[in-house]
């Protein structure tokens, strides 16, 4: 229930007034979000990881399982306490800060409303359904939080709206910390995942009251609690409510089935390799929330600079995930046996198959914000309905026969297809064009960087199937491979290492100025 977020600089982009004025001005401002805070976010993976393996030994699988079939299923519930609101008010507040103080009140009215609603359905219909006492008690605490996540997401939003990704960063650095910290304790004192729902939500009452005291601090000018427009509203974040639906079915429905169908066991197997690739998500989650703003304002200036952006957003996203989802791959036995030892050796095969959905998911963390910018949100929205139907479907026919496996199966192939669907919505010419070679050499040289990979896994140099210092030296190798092989087919363009390099350096200079 938690979202991954980035930060941005300080400084407002400036918007020269010639004809490449807005890609240089998006990008610049685009770099500055992501970079600004990217060791931070970095260090917060990292520890968020080294979090995550504590939690799945401390719990072991069948009560992994049931952490993860509780948070699901509330998540599935969450999302009809937002119904799109909170993308609807990013695009408009990033528009017109002046709405800021009219629909701030309003959605956090309507998301009270509604969760408290959840927090009485969603126990009940667990209980109904016979879920063991102690999912119902977790369930009926996370449904509870809701009423702070009713805050917290339109906080989040204002601040993301008005480009203050800096904030949002620092305070979800503290609302890790609380989370990990207290969760840590109350694992320690035997309160199992009950513990860590309430570490979690904990965390995020924190980081309501910072976000509140800073947004006020900005000035937002003076609240005004409206009624009679909250069915406009509504109305208004429809589009974007439907696809948030049907996201969270499609993100959230597989786990949900496993509880039912299989063993708690099972649901502990499917998600930790799950779990894996919503970290990696870090940097397809921070160039798209960083870019959102600013290319909405952009868009609104010259429209003709969207393809060229988001073209380059597509290769720097691919270039960071191919290596990723081959390496993985090649490497997923020594990756689950390393982390969690042979209780999770079930989560091999998972891994393998679902790694293969990365390129769609980063892809798509950026498409459906070009689709939001385009003003595309009811088209897209029957995409994601659609792409919703197609995965439950996949997911009744093939968890009951395949098992696990058969929902690692259903992930990529709906994931595959809503890539698909995106691309033919928001159409070739605003994102490749003819520039497919591009990419077909980025492809070529994560393919090399396997095979590197694969040759050294047969040495008996790099050790044992679970050395962790065997499975480093692995990753390593294949890095220093990927990046030779990317330098020698030209996936990488010399002028592409200057504005790097120069970002990077302008990035330390106004650190050390500071």
């Amino acid at each position: 229930m938690k979202d991954a977020v980035t930060t941005t600089g300080c400084h407002k982009p400036v918007v020269l007034q010639h004809h490449e004025a807005p890609v240089g001005s998006v990008m610049s401002t685009v770099a500055r979000n992501s970079a600004f805070v990217l060791g931070v976010q970095v260090a917060l993976k990292v520890l968020a990881f080294l979090f995550n393996v504590y939690v799945v030994r401390r719990l072991g699988d069948v009560h992994f399982g049931r952490y993860s079939a509780v948070m699901a299923y509330v998540a599935i519930f969450a999302i009809f306490t937002d119904w799109g609101m909170s993308p609807y008010a990013v695009r408009e507040m990033a528009k017109d800060r002046g709405q800021t103080s009219q629909l701030l009140p309003d959605i956090i009215a309507i998301r009270v409303l509604f969760s408290l609603l959840v927090t009485l359905i969603a126990p009940l219909s667990a209980l109904w359904l016979g879920k063991e006492s102690d999912m119902v008690l977790g369930i009926l605490i996370a449904s509870a939080g809701l009423i702070l996540y009713a805050f917290q997401g339109p906080l989040n939003s204002a601040l993301t709206a008005r480009e203050r990704l800096d904030y949002t960063s620092i305070f979800t650095l503290v609302n890790q910390l609380v989370f990990w910290g207290l969760g840590v304790l109350l694992l320690m004192r035997g309160m199992g995942f009950i513990g860590l729902i309430i570490a979690s939500l904990a965390g995020v009452a924190t980081m309501v009251l910072l976000s509140g005291w800073t947004l006020f601090r900005l000035g937002v000018g003076r609240m005004i609690l409206s009624v009679r427009h909250w069915s406009r509203l509504f109305l208004a974040a429809l589009p974007f409510g439907i696809s948030g639906i049907s996201y969270v079915f499609m993100q959230r429905f597989d786990t949900v089935l496993i509880s039912f169908v299989l063993t708690d066991a099972a649901v502990g197997w499917y998600n930790v390799p799950w779990t894996l690739i919503n970290m990696v998500l870090l940097v397809a989650q921070s160039i798209a929330i960083a870019m959102y703003p600013s290319m909405v304002r952009s868009y609104t200036e010259d429209p003709e600079s969207l393809p060229r952006v988001v073209w380059q957003s597509i290769k720097y996203l691919l270039i960071v995930c191919l290596p990723i989802v081959v390496g993985g791959t090649v490497l997923a036995d020594r990756i689950i046996i390393t982390l969690y030892e042979e209780m999770f050796v079930n989560s091999i095969p998972v891994l393998q198959v679902t790694l293969w959905a990365l390129p769609g998911l980063f892809l798509l963390e950026l498409f459906g914000r070009v689709a939001s910018t385009l003003h595309l949100e009811r088209p897209a929205a029957r995409v994601n309905v659609i792409n919703a139907l197609i995965t439950i479907v996949l997911n009744l026919a093939l968890v009951p026969t395949v098992g696990i496996l058969g929902a690692a199966l259903a992930l990529v192939a709906g994931r595959t297809i809503r890539l698909v669907q995106y691309w033919r919505l928001i159409g070739n010419e605003r994102l490749v064009g003819r520039r497919w070679r591009v990419l077909l050499r980025v492809a070529l040289a994560a393919a090399a960087m396997g095979a590197v990979v694969f040759f050294l896994c047969q040495m008996t140099a790099f050790g044992v199937i679970d050395s962790k210092m065997g499975l480093l030296a692995l990753i390593g190798s294949g890095a220093a491979a990927y990046v030779v092989a990317l330098l020698a087919l030209g996936g990488v363009e010399r002028r592409e290492l200057v504005f790097l390099r120069n970002m990077v350096m302008e990035r330390l200079a106004r650190g050390g100025a500071r």
